[in-house]
């Protein structure tokens, strides 16, 4: 009897069934709500994320930049990480999952606003690959 072939999944296929889970070291879960819906990633620079606490009480959570934020970045850039550029999504994702760790909570209103970037997120910019 042979052996039963199972094809493996392309990594495409796998990321639209099971969206990645970020978890943070005080147990709060980050989930790109695009992802579970199924629909491409906002471009519009604001991020919708699905926040569970380690209670299991889930949120939603916009995490929103500046315009004069992606201006700025544009130009150190020199044009390689404009308005729609994947570098904003984990840019806010980032900086949810510091918020939520730092302050143990949501943040107000359910909404983070970014306006500036600290020094980790200026090297990633300045290293980031056109995408």
């Amino acid at each position: 009897m042979r052996p039963e072939i199972h094809s493996p999944i392309p990594d495409s296929i796998a990321a639209n069934t099971q969206p990645i889970e970020l978890v943070t070291e005080n147990g709060f879960s980050i989930l790109r709500l695009w992802e579970i819906e199924g629909s491409p990633p906002p471009i519009d620079g604001n991020y919708p994320f699905l926040v569970r606490n380690p209670e299991s009480v889930e949120r939603k959570i916009a995490v929103e930049r500046t315009n004069a934020l992606v201006l700025r970045i544009e130009l150190i850039t020199r044009g390689r990480i404009r308005q729609d550029n994947c570098f904003w999504i984990c840019c806010s994702e980032r900086h949810l999952a510091i918020y939520v760790w730092e302050n143990d909570d949501y943040p107000p209103g359910d909404t983070l606003r970014i306006s500036q970037l600290d020094p980790d997120d200026l090297m990633t910019a300045i290293r980031w690959q056109i995408a």
